[in-house]
């Protein structure tokens, strides 16, 4: 039955057109977005290869009721598709919070997925800063600093921009090739083995959680000391609850 599913539901994926990439899906009109199964999603990432990094298959940015829209609609005033100081209405210091980029007004700032221009730079900043970090304790001394610049330097008094650029330029580390030599690696997973995972429950689930806004499904549980067990149910209403679900393999 589980086959028949996978099969059924990638096919139906296929008729709408193939699942978009969370950058193209994030970059449409609200009301041209196509809501794909996530097991169709999944499925034609792994037919495709992907290596499940953000952004594929089933794996979205996070969302958040209280996001960009919720707030562009209480302070965008001029509807400009920017917030500024005059139109915010909080503490200078939520402002300056809220305005990561620093460019005087509340734009993408809130956009925290692998999409947003600012955390792909100051990524790119922030792993400079641990290769010049030498004893990792997280802070760059004058020492380390001038290790980094002599280093860079390559026994020059000065830095050319072709030193600067290759002291900061990390290539990306080639994958392993298999025996075949078709740039694979051997102890990676094969498509027929994640497909497998998919259909036994082991790669994620056939049953979509609930959306944002969504009420949450009824559960009991066992505190961790096995003294009591706690329902969700009971709660509601009654306080504020946060529910935390990890992966801790």
């Amino acid at each position: 039955m589980r086959v028949a599913a996978v099969v059924l539901t990638a096919v139906a994926g296929l008729l709408l057109g193939a699942p978009t990439s969370a950058r193209e899906e994030s970059s449409r009109p609200k009301a041209a977005r196509i809501k794909v199964p996530e097991v169709v999603e999944m499925t034609w990432a792994i037919l495709q290869g992907s290596d499940m990094g953000p952004g594929d298959g089933w794996f979205h940015p996070t969302q958040c009721r209280y996001g960009w829209e919720w707030l562009a609609n209480r302070y965008d005033l001029d509807h400009d598709g920017a917030i500024d100081k005059r139109e915010f209405v909080g503490s200078p210091k939520l402002f300056e919070e809220l305005d990561r980029d620093r460019d005087g007004a509340v734009t993408e700032d809130l956009d925290w997925s692998e999409q947003s221009a600012f955390l792909r730079q100051t990524a790119q900043f922030q792993r400079q800063f641990y290769r010049a970090d030498a004893n990792s304790n997280g802070r760059v001394t004058r020492e380390e600093w001038e290790a980094f610049f002599t280093k860079a330097a390559k026994g020059k008094k000065y830095l050319l921009p072709d030193d600067l650029k290759m002291a900061l330029y990390q290539p990306t580390p080639r994958r392993p090739a298999d025996e075949k030599g078709k740039g694979t690696s051997t102890d990676e997973p094969t498509r027929l083995i994640l497909l497998q995972g998919l259909l036994t429950g082991e790669v994620g689930s056939f049953h979509e959680g609930p959306a944002v806004g969504d009420l949450a499904p009824d559960f009991t549980l066992a505190t961790q000391d096995g003294q009591r067990r706690i329902t969700l149910s009971e709660s509601r209403g009654r306080k504020p609850v946060v529910l935390v679900f990890g992966s801790f393999t």
